[in-house]
């Protein structure tokens, strides 16, 4: 709401910095979706930073707002009801605005927090993604769809831009093998060297599940395994060099293959298995290895489904992870895999901006990781 005049020059008189550290602040036509609804709140660009109105944040989310003119403060509760009858006249925005920052606490369910606002035009506005890592909310840049999507039912997820993702699929310890295919398989001993050598350049060696839930800090350098495709030798070579070295990782397997119990592949109770020793956890990588872009969107609607019901059967509810087969997915299959509920997206080339997606970089039998580390995507 706008304060009446009297505290509105009051709050300008003590509440914002000087006018010589005043930042511009351009009107966004960024799309912004609340529980996957089109929103109307009003935001602004502020050095690359989407910023929104506290109180229409409040009121499409369904927080209260209290200001407290004592102790200059602004308190946001969730699960409280909005009182839209302190609204005035709709908020008419400039295509442009100084923006001043203010000197307001902001208090989040209860607890300070250290969020810095921005006066625009005599409005309380903060950042999106502040204000969702204070509630724990999810903030997502969608780029297949070009908005972004505001979801108080999922956690908040950001990336650091200091981890890398490594992928590996098959293990063998032929020669042969390992001369002929070096990127696709690898041998156990060199799994070992790799963690090792890994650590040795002072990474540390984190799960993706751990990685989802924000277990990192921006000042240390952190990297991820995952196997694709679930073979046999993940169980019967790799899985033993993971619990030895005490390294978490994520297989992404071809369902209806674990499912066969053909020999090639992993079975279900060797899923499990591995599961229960804490080490590993086990997703989907599709009902079949198929390219994704290949089916349409009934069709692979259903293929995710198929094989998230086998793999919850099996081994329980998780949070959902996808790794797409030989990388291929474009914009329909991206909103396909969101709209199934799954976090985070594998992929091996990044196609268009996604918080969700992780660009990962294969792993060779004759990679070395202090070269390898270079030229890494980080996500």
């Amino acid at each position: 709401m706008r304060l009446s005049r009297p505290l509105a020059l009051v709050c300008a008189a003590i509440l914002t910095v000087s006018s010589a550290s005043a930042l511009t602040a351009t009107r966004s036509n960024q799309n912004i979706y609340v529980y996957n609804q089109k929103s109307d709140l009003s935001s602004y660009d502020v050095n690359g930073n989407n910023y929104v109105r506290a109180r229409d944040f409040a009121r499409v989310t369904g927080c209260s707002l209290v200001y407290d003119p004592d102790t200059s403060s602004i308190s946001l509760t969730s699960g409280e009801s909005y009182d839209a009858s302190v609204e005035s006249n709709p908020v008419e925005t400039a295509s442009k605005a100084y923006a001043r920052p203010t000197l307001q606490t902001v208090y989040i369910n209860g607890q300070k927090t250290d969020i810095q606002g921005y006066s625009i035009s005599g409005y309380n506005y903060f950042k999106l993604r502040d204000l969702g890592r204070a509630f724990d909310w999810s903030v997502v840049y969608n780029g297949a769809q070009k908005r972004v999507e505001l979801n108080p039912e999922r956690p908040y997820f950001e990336k650091q831009g200091n981890t890398i993702v490594y992928m590996y699929h098959a293990f063998t310890e032929d020669p042969n093998l390992l001369a002929a295919h070096p990127d696709l398989y690898t041998s156990p001993w060199k799994l070992r060297c790799d963690i090792r050598d890994m650590r040795a350049l002072g990474y540390e060696l984190i799960s993706l599940e751990d990685y989802y839930e924000g277990k990192t800090q921006a000042n240390k350098k952190y990297f991820i395994i995952t196997i694709d495709d679930g073979y046999m030798n993940n169980y019967t070579l790799a899985y033993p060099v993971l619990v030895e070295e005490k390294a978490p990782a994520s297989i992404f397997t071809i369902v209806r293959e674990m499912e066969n119990e053909q020999g090639n592949y992993f079975t279900a109770a060797q899923a499990k298995e591995m599961e229960e020793s804490g080490y590993v956890k086990v997703y989907s990588h599709n009902i079949d290895h198929i390219d994704c872009t290949t089916v349409s969107g009934p069709e692979f609607n259903r293929e995710l489904e198929r094989a998230y019901e086998s793999l919850r059967s099996v081994l329980g509810a998780k949070e959902l992870f996808f790794a797409y087969p030989y990388g291929a997915y474009n914009t329909s299959t991206y909103v396909n895999v969101r709209d199934n509920g799954f976090r985070l997206q594998m992929v091996q080339k990044r196609k268009f901006a996604a918080d969700d997606i992780l660009v990962r970089q294969n792993v060779w039998y004759t990679s070395n990781m202090a070269s390898l580390v270079k030229k890494a995507p980080k996500n």
